[in-house]
Parts: C-alpha cells; sequence; structure tokens
C-alpha cells in the first residue's frame, strides 16, 4: 500500500485504560524503566526529512527496531505508570513528542512512505540512507520487520487519540501492508540447524498489529485467518502435524498444522545448535498479541499460546539457573546476561499461565535486571561502556546498540502485568530447586542434564559437543565455552578447512555415542574425529548424585600430524565486576593451587590478555565455588581475557589439561587424563577431596575407574565388557567403602572384581562400609549384589567386622568363624 496522505483515518479499537492496574510486579519493571530513560533520552535525534521527526540510536538499526522499541517503551510510559520526573529527568510531556516524532520518521521511511524519504546515516551500510520494510527482500529479511511493525503499533494504538490524521495514516500504512503481504502465506517448516519457530512467530506478531487496531477493515477476516495460520505454526512438534488435516483436500475449519519446528523432546536448533534464545521466541514474539487483546479487552487467542506450556516444562523451567537465565548447554553466542528476554517468558507464563514457577523466575529474573542496571551509573540495562563491547562490528552490533531490545522486552512485561493481572503467586526457591532436581534426556537435541537443588550438569553430543559442571550461582561462575571439557585445537592438516566442521575449534557431533541415564545422575561415552581423522578423542563425562562430575578423556593418534594450541578441559570462568552484586560479579577470580594462589581482575579491553602457566598440579579450585581433581594433567594455565573478537561478558578461560604444540610422527595412543568437577567446594575442601579420591592403576588405557567419596566411578572405551580387578594398597585404606561387585580385603589391599560394560561410563554408590576389621591372617570376601551384602571369612581365624549402612548410619559388628558368613540386607 503506497503512501497515500488524502486517505480516511480508520476506526480504532480503542484501549481499555480502566482496565489498567498497577501491581508489585508492574511497578518493578516500570521503575527499570524509569531509571532507563535518562539514557535512552540521550539517543534521541532529529530527522529533518519531514517536519517533527526523530529516532532512537541512530535510527538505522536493523528492521527500525531501535525507534520502535524505544517509541513503544516511551509511549507506554507517558501514558501509564507512577511517573517520577526526578528520576527521568525530562516531562512526561517530552516522552511522548519523542514517541509521536519516532512514529512519524518510521512511518515516512518505510516502505510504504514518499520515496524521498529515507532514513538517517549511520554505521551499517544495509540500512543507511535506505527504506525499511522488506520491499525487495527474501522472506528471512522482509518478514522480520514484524516485530518492528508490532512495536511501533503498539506505541501509536496507546497515542492515537493524541496523534494527528497524517500520522495516523503513516500507522495504517505501514500495519496494513505487512498485514497483506504476509496473512495469505504459508508458515516455514524446519528445525534443525535454524528453527522457523522465530520466523513464523516474527510474522504473526506483524499481523497482529492491524488485526488488533483495525476491527472494522475489510481485510480483517484474512488478517486474523493469518496470523491464527502463522502463530499455530510458531512451536510445533511432529505430533501436532500429525493432529490436524492438512488442508491440501481435507477441511480445516481454520485450523491447521503444516510445519515441525521442534524436535518432540521441545529442543530447537538456530545458529546450529540448541539456543535458548531462540526456543523461547515464538513465546515471546507472539506476546504481543496478548498485549494487544488485553489493553483493548478482547480475549487472548489461543493461537498465539499454542504450546508455550509443554515448551516452557520440558524445557525452559529445567534449564534455569537460580535468576531465572535459561542455561546454554550447547553453548551461547550472544551475550550471557539475556535476563530481560527470559524474564518475559517467565511472565507470559506467569500472567497469562498462572504457573507458580513462572512467577517466582520472574522475580529472580527481575532481581538480577535490577542489581545489574544499579551497577550502571547511566541507567544501562547491559554495559556501562556498551559502545565498545563488539558483538558484530560488520552488523552495527555493540552492546550500546542492543539496549532497546532488552529494555522493549520488560515494556511488554509491564504491559502483560498492568492489563492482565499480577499472576500467579510464586512458589518458594527451595521448593522449586528441589522439584526441578533429577535427570532430563532430550534424544533428540542430544543433550542430557542432572540438576541437584545447588548442581547443574549436562552433556551434549551434538551440535555443540561439550559437558558443564555448574554450581550454584551457574553462569556467573562458569560459562558454557562451545567445546567446554572436550576442548580446541589446530591441526596443520586441516589447512583452511573451517574449523566448525573438523572438530577443532568446535565440536559438531561424534562418531557413536553412549548414553546412560540413571534416576539421580548420567554417564556418556562419545567417539570424537578431529581434524580429517588425524586424531580419535574418546570421551566420558559422569554426573554423579551429589552434583559432582567425572571427566576422563584419551587420545589416538592415527596418523602422523602436528597439533598446535592444543587445550581441554577448558573451564569458562565468569568475571564480571556489577558493584551491586558483589556476590555474584567482585571483579577477581582466585585460583587456589597447592602451593599458592592467584588472583586475576575481571575487565573489558584496556590492556592485553594475561596468560600464566602453572605446570601439572593435583587440583585447583576456583574462587572457594568449584574445585577440579587432576589426574594426568599435562598442565594448567588460566587464560585472563580483556581483548575479545566478540563480547559475551567478561570471560576467563582456565585450562585443566594443556597439551601446547605436539607433533606425532606415527599412530599412538595417549594415557588418560581425568578431571574431577567439585561445585560448591571451599579450596580446603577440594584438598581434602584429593586425599579421599582414588584413582585404581586398571593396566589399560581404554579403562578408567576411580573411586571418590562414596562413589565408585568407571568409564570403558573397549568394544566388550572386560573383567577386571584393581587394588588399592594397605597405605590407602582408612573406612573401605563396598560397592556392587566382589570385594577382597586383608591386611596389605582392598581388591574390587567385577565386569565392566563395554563403551559404557557410569557409576556405583557405596551402601556399606567397612569401618573395623581384624583378625589373623585376615582375608574377607565382601560381595555387594542388589543393596544385599555377603561377608565370607577366608581368614585363618575369626575375624571380627564392623559394617556401616551409609544410609541409615546404622552400625553392625560381628564375629566370624574362619568359613563363616554374615548377610546384611538393605
Amino acid at each position: 500500500m503506497e503512501y497515500t496522505p488524502a486517505e480516511a483515518v480508520w476506526n480504532v479499537r480503542p484501549v481499555r485504560w480502566e482496565l489498567a492496574a498497577e501491581n508489585e510486579m508492574s511497578r518493578r519493571f516500570y521503575g527499570v524503566l524509569l531509571r532507563w530513560i535518562p539514557f535512552a533520552v540521550k539517543q534521541y535525534g532529529v530527522w529533518d526529512g519531514r517536519p517533527e521527526c526523530g529516532h532512537f540510536f541512530g535510527g538505522t538499526f536493523w528492521y527500525q527496531a531501535d525507534s520502535a522499541h524505544v517509541s513503544a517503551i516511551f509511549a507506554a510510559m507517558s501514558k501509564l505508570g507512577e511517573y517520577d520526573e526526578s528520576v527521568a529527568g525530562v516531562p512526561r510531556s517530552e516522552l511522548k513528542r519523542m514517541a509521536v516524532s519516532a512514529i512519524r520518521y518510521m512511518g515516512f521511511t518505510h516502505d510504504t512512505g514518499p520515496a524521498d524519504c529515507v532514513r538517517a546515516q549511520g554505521v551499517l551500510p544495509y540500512t543507511s540512507g535506505k527504506k525499511w520494510g522488506g520491499r525487495g527482500d527474501g522472506f528471512f529479511m522482509a518478514s522480520q520487520n514484524g516485530r518492528s511493525v508490532a512495536a511501533m503499533a503498539c506505541a501509536a494504538w496507546l497515542l492515537w487519540d493524541e496523534l494527528d490524521g497524517e500520522t495516523k495514516r503513516l500507522v495504517q500504512n505501514v500495519t496494513s501492508s505487512y498485514a497483506d503481504r504476509w496473512a495469505a502465506e504459508e508458515p516455514r517448516n524446519g528445525v534443525y540447524y535454524d528453527t522457523q519457530c522465530e520466523e513464523n512467530a516474527w510474522t504473526a506478531a506483524g499481523i497482529s498489529a492491524a488485526m488488533g487496531m483495525f476491527p472494522d477493515h475489510p481485510h480483517q477476516q484474512e488478517w486474523q485467518a493469518g496470523f491464527t495460520n502463522w502463530a499455530m505454526n510458531a512451536v510445533t512438534t511432529y505430533r501436532d502435524r500429525l493432529a490436524y488435516p492438512s488442508g491440501l483436500i481435507d477441511k480445516t475449519n481454520g485450523l491447521k498444522v503444516t510445519t515441525v519446528t521442534f524436535h518432540p523432546d521441545y529442543t530447537s536448533e538456530n545458529h546450529a545448535f540448541v539456543h535458548p534464545s531462540y526456543y523461547c521466541a515464538g513465546t515471546n514474539l507472539r506476546a504481543i498479541h496478548a498485549v494487544f487483546a488485553l489493553m483493548s479487552g478482547q480475549p487472548v487467542m489461543e493461537s498465539a499460546l499454542y504450546n508455550n506450556v509443554p515448551l516452557y516444562e520440558r524445557t525452559v523451567k529445567i534449564w534455569s539457573q537460580f535468576d531465572g537465565l535459561n542455561i546454554p548447554v550447547q553453548g551461547q553466542d550472544w551475550w550471557y546476561n539475556r535476563q530481560h528476554e527470559r524474564q518475559l517468558t517467565h511472565t507470559i507464563l506467569n500472567v497469562l499461565g498462572g504457573d507458580p514457577d513462572a512467577a517466582r523466575l520472574a522475580r529472580s529474573s527481575l532481581d538480577s535486571i535490577e542489581r545489574i542496571q544499579a551497577s550502571n551509573s547511566i541507567g544501562a540495562l547491559l554495559e556501562e561502556n556498551g559502545e565498545e563491547c563488539v558483538i558484530n562490528r560488520d552488523h552495527g552490533q555493540f552492546a550500546k546498540d542492543l539496549e532497546h531490545g532488552s529494555a522493549y522486552d520488560l515494556a511488554v512485561s509491564y504491559l502483560l502485568h498492568v492489563f492482565g493481572g499480577a499472576g500467579a503467586c510464586p512458589s518458594e526457591p527451595a521448593e522449586l530447586a528441589e522439584r526441578l532436581s533429577g535427570v532430563h534426556l532430550y534424544p533428540f537435541g542430544g543433550s542430557v542434564i542432572h540438576r541437584t537443588p545447588s548442581t547443574f550438569t549436562s552433556f551434549t553430543w551434538r551440535n555443540n559437543v561439550m559437558g558443564l559442571s555448574m554450581p550454584a550461582k551457574g553462569v556467573w561462575n562458569v560459562t558454557p565455552l562451545y567445546a567446554s571439557y572436550t576442548g580446541t585445537m589446530k591441526l596443520e592438516s586441516s589447512g583452511t578447512s573451517p574449523g566448525s566442521l573438523t572438530n577443532e575449534s568446535i565440536i559438531r557431533g561424534v562418531e557413536k555415542e553412549q548414553i546412560s541415564p540413571y534416576t539421580d545422575g548420567f554417564g556418556a561415552v562419545v567417539e570424537i574425529s578431529r581434524g580429517h581423522g588425524d586424531l580419535k578423542q574418546d570421551v566420558a563425562f559422569v554426573a554423579l548424585p551429589d552434583g559432582r562430575s567425572v571427566y576422563v578423556e584419551r587420545f589416538r593418534v592415527q596418523k602422523a600430524c602436528a597439533v598446535r594450541e592444543w587445550q581441554t578441559g577448558t573451564i569458562g570462568i565468569r568475571n564480571e565486576h556489577y558493584s551491586a552484586m558483589p556476590e555474584l560479579a567482585p571483579g577477581s577470580r582466585t585460583l587456589y593451587m597447592m602451593d599458592g594462589e592467584r588472583t586475576f581482575r575481571g575487565f573489558y579491553g584496556r590492556e592485553a590478555d594475561e596468560v600464566r602457566s602453572f605446570g601439572p598440579v593435583p587440583y585447583v579450585n576456583m574462587d572457594h565455588t568449584i574445585g577440579y581433581l587432576l589426574y594426568g594433567t599435562r598442565g594448567v594455565r588460566y587464560v585472563n581475557r580483556h581483548v575479545y573478537p566478540k563480547w559475551k561478558g567478561v570471560e576467563d578461560i582456565l585450562v585443566l589439561n594443556d597439551f601446547g604444540d605436539r607433533t606425532f610422527d606415527q599412530p599412538q595412543t595417549l594415557e588418560p587424563s581425568v578431571i574431577v568437577a567439585l561445585p560448591n567446594r571451599t579450596a580446603e575442601e577440594t584438598a581434602a577431596s584429593y586425599d579421599r579420591t582414588h584413582r585404581y592403576d586398571t593396566g589399560r588405557s581404554d579403562l578408567t575407574v576411580l573411586e571418590t567419596e562414596g562413589t565408585f566411578v568407571y568409564a570403558s572405551f573397549a568394544e566388550s565388557d572386560q573383567t577386571v580387578s584393581v587394588r588399592k594398597a594397605a597405605d590407602a585404606l582408612g573406612t573401605i567403602d563396598l560397592y556392587d561387585g566382589i570385594q577382597t580385603l586383608d591386611e596389605d589391599s582392598f581388591v574390587w572384581s567385577g565386569t565392566i560394560p563395554g563403551f559404557r561410563a557410569g557409576y556405583c554408590v557405596s551402601r556399606y562400609s567397612v569401618t573395623e576389621a581384624k583378625g589373623p591372617e585376615l582375608r574377607l570376601e565382601l560381595s555387594v549384589n542388589a543393596g544385599q551384602l555377603l561377608v565370607l571369612n577366608h581368614s585363618s581365624g575369626q575375624a571380627a567386622v564392623t559394617i556401616r549402612d551409609r544410609v541409615t548410619g546404622a552400625s553392625y559388628a560381628a564375629v566370624l568363624e574362619a568359613g563363616a558368613f554374615r548377610k546384611y540386607q538393605a
């Protein structure tokens, strides 16, 4: 629809102002936005292409999102809430004036505006001096304007009674042109690599603007049908596809699912991995329709909520850490502090779904948002020096440029609460953490997760092959590097081949895998090919019931090769400084080792990276927050990073197995290495755990057996089952923990015998222990099976034995004659 100044102003559905009511959460969201206003006002600029026009953040961001987002925020705050000019720094009338001028700027520079009206000049060549709206673009670029169209419409709708006729007609042209273009189109299908969830949802959002505002428009029926189609097809699995008629021949009664955008386990991929920002996109983007419906007194259409609940229950809630942020188990390529985005997901499930857990997580997210903002003197939501934090220089994306999107998410949550109510009574944090504990398997997404109330452990065997062992503070302490634990390298034989296809900088897949979920942990074994088959990396990752984990790796050199910058056991260490949250972001991290400690300050820029190498050490502890026991390490190195090609946050790297540069002239198998992670342990507790952990000598490079604090851990890279016996000398004996299998105890040693399954990793928790055993020529056979313990005395005479039940705490003393036995049953 071309710009036609003489066109009549359409009838608009009125805003039901009497439905607006403030509550605790709306006031908190409003307070954050109020403190953000002085920062946003400084980003305002005048555009002289037409009278009374202006823009925000330069006015040239992708899809005109900068001015669209801020105009919606300023419009809402100029009409609603408990405004405090002393905080905002400008009168309410100024917010309204700037919002209206931005609406006019967007209307004139849109494809439907006059030909001579183009956007301002800026740093982004794709958008500077050009129109917006998507004319001439393909589906992805053109449809992505939907979010901006919806935000612009939100601003205009709130201010409709105060807009002049010309501005109203501009809004009509923008919104109707989008709805007309996409309402009759079919949603896109796809779940791997780049889910179409986001695309379908932002298209629905764009259509919702005209559909919601203009009830008497002759295209209203087509817009409703188009919105329903795009919205319903945003979050779909194969089961949804099967549940509805195809619509090819059979009748659909206006409802049909023609897409699959999620795996059956409600994971979905974008940027080639399972990504929290994108599997929540369908929930978040469709929510603007709910805002429009609530503020105009209309029912929220079910299609805008379709599959929100199962997605939230299956992934979002389970992956949420204490502050509501989803832990990216396959890595993160945006910035880590995405609480603004995630709180919106929680708020939607709270206000529209009545979920008490969502109510809790939304509040927890907002806690962090408020404290991060309080740490920034300029009121910014992300970074005080956001113009220095490079996200994508070629695309004109710095942290400062992403502020408006974060603020807009808060504004949507504010409007949901004001017009939709306070939501559910929040669940208690401790009760929620306990309820989310357990094992969660995602066979299609390629991940397995184990949670306890204070730890989060995961392993991924597809997309980005990596492990995570997180303490209670989650991503505030440990960050999800793409190759966390599994490590990175450079192979000379790879030449110019992309590192993501040769499993060097990123490990995209495995040759084979075996995942063994338990009720209270998991074991995983995978084989990885690195380079062009130069190396085979055998990896085992075991999550233990109490939140500890064990990582085992072995490299097999397949042919002569040169490996550079080879490092495994790589752990991302968050090293932020936010003054209002010193317990999470104190601005430094301290590495504790047996012979001393070293503190590393965290900051962005200003200095070169600091790299410190410490050689092989038996254990390290980071900041009294998480410890690591090391066996077979080639060295420990800490990279205190200040220079980042892409900013995600202040993030150091702890390397627990530093190979450096190595050259091999023939095939060979390297000795395996083992890392035991101890979340929520101090340096002193880490040292004590090292004394209580024993790695057995199996005599085989393909079999690792470890005993640690009442848990027997194994990792087998062998193809077939192995019957083994492993021995612990008398000087290592104290209290003897017993495990499934046959154990013999004499005066000199303890021997465990049993069968280890091939190509598997797992664990056994001790139910019984021997606290005392005496007798002439002592030799006891102790057999454990299915909770039953059989003690057989092979000594030459009487043997006095004391058995302790580790679960009940009860102790049982017995004197056995030679050849006698005693049974104990759990």
